[in-house]
């Protein structure tokens, strides 16, 4: 059976966007399965875009549904 386009973007491991504080992390991210957003500290963890574009792990992650 065909997966409609709407159930593939709700299937996507996507989250609210969070960013890192670090002044080196210049994006935010928006997909749990990131690994350089997984991998941020949590101390230097904050909720948001912070400004920051899309990471590019993440937006390739998104445009293929995973």
């Amino acid at each position: 059976h065909r997966v409609s386009e709407r159930s593939l973007r709700l299937a996507m491991p996507r989250t609210s966007p969070f960013h890192s504080i670090k002044q080196s992390a210049n994006v935010h991210h928006n997909n749990t399965s990131c690994t350089e957003g997984n991998n941020i500290e949590r101390e230097n963890l904050r909720s948001g875009t912070g400004g920051k574009p899309l990471c590019q792990r993440c937006a390739t992650l998104n445009s293929e549904g995973r």
